[in-house]
């Protein structure tokens, strides 16, 4: 210790070579062993100030509850599937297409190739050649087809033209554009129907028919349930798995209605509201969650609905709960409305049924199709 002294230290003077200095780094490991093995035969103790914060008790204790959870989550949500798709482990959100991020090396290599040749301050990112990442891929892009076409502009000009019967100004009385604004909002999207006006008007005729209308749901020994209703009945509590929200359901579903029928939608093919599904995911973006038992759920609720897939991963899980509690589930292949008026009256005439749903859409199906039905309510 006399010549590192004289030397300075370890990385000052001439006193020792690099030969030597590379066997005392080297030994310190064994050499501190022995030292620490003296001092307990000694019954001696060497102590001196923190030399590193990352040795502390404090930060060795939160270290090893590091890695305790890390290996925990890492047990609940394995990273290492089939699956190719990029995906968050912990929420089990997928990203689209546009998500680029782990191509970070390669869209930076690109940046750099375009600012070659061109002056530092002259150049300007944009905000489209930044990788995308999985926060930020929410862009929606929306039809901005309401606009004059042209060519059915120019071809009612010459039909005018070429015909002396036709006057310009009857012509020019019809709308210019491939679909008639009246039926369609834009190109392939038919408009809303104002079903809250049926609704009312229909509740203002019953309403003066006496027992048309009655203030409580009577007991009736089966109900029939509209599962698409039925999502939105219960509140989703944030970090709660999605294995315990599809029990949720199915307690909730047998502690009032005992053992009924329930009908849901069917997702993957064509389905007479495709045209509503549409209209949601322009207000609406969310990406598909890769539901396990053990994912847990956040954000919100109407935003995980929002998105299809979501929606049927989550049905899927539900049907498993209330077929394990004798309940009669079906599952229609597009559209669950008309399954739903058919299990509701073709249940009414051996035993009195209620059919419980929101929709207006039911109501009108009801008055046709429950016409011979006994006792049902809706």
């Amino acid at each position: 210790m006399r010549s590192l002294k004289s030397t300075g230290g370890l990385t000052r003077g001439s006193g020792i070579s690099e030969h030597q200095r590379a066997i005392w780094t080297m030994s310190s490991p064994v050499s501190s062993t022995y030292n620490y093995a003296m001092q307990q035969f000694c019954e001696m103790q060497y102590t001196t100030r923190e030399q590193h914060k990352e040795a502390t008790s404090a930060r060795i204790v939160r270290d090893k509850d590091d890695l305790i959870k890390l290996d925990t989550m890492l047990g609940l949500y394995i990273p290492f599937s089939d699956e190719t798709s990029l995906r968050n482990i912990i929420t089990g959100i997928n990203a689209d297409d546009d998500v680029n991020v782990h191509n970070l090396f390669t869209v930076g290599g690109d940046l750099v190739t375009k600012k070659e040749s061109q002056l530092i301050f002259s150049y300007s990112h944009k905000r489209n050649t930044k990788v995308k990442t999985l926060a930020s891929s929410r862009a929606v892009k929306v039809a901005g087809d309401r606009t004059i076409d042209p060519a059915l502009l120019f071809q009612r000009f010459l039909v005018v033209s070429h015909s002396g019967e036709l006057s310009l100004d009857e012509v020019m009385k019809h709308e210019l554009s491939t679909y008639p604004p009246s039926l369609f909002e834009s190109k392939l999207r038919l408009r809303k129907p104002d079903k809250p006006a049926l609704l009312e008007a229909i509740r203002n005729y019953a309403s003066s028919v006496d027992d048309a209308i009655a203030q409580y749901i009577p007991n009736t020994e089966h109900y029939v349930l509209d599962g698409g209703s039925i999502l939105h009945r219960l509140k989703w509590t944030e970090g709660s798995t999605y294995s315990s929200i599809a029990d949720a359901y199915a307690s909730f579903t047998t502690k009032l209605y005992g053992k009924p029928t329930m009908v849901f939608d069917g997702y993957g093919g064509p389905s007479t509201k495709d045209t509503t599904h549409q209209r949601r995911k322009t207000t609406s973006v969310t990406n598909t969650v890769n539901i396990t038992d053990t994912t847990k759920f956040v954000g919100k609720k109407e935003d995980f609905l929002s998105n299809e897939n979501n929606k049927k991963s989550l049905i899927d899980m539900i049907i498993v709960r209330l077929r394990q509690s004798n309940c009669h589930v079906v599952q229609a292949k597009g559209d669950a409305d008309f399954d739903i008026v058919k299990a509701a009256v073709t249940m009414s005439t051996t035993k009195s049924t209620t059919l419980i749903g929101e929709d207006t859409d039911l109501l009108i199906l009801l008055l046709y199709h429950g016409v011979d039905s006994k006792e049902l309510y809706f």
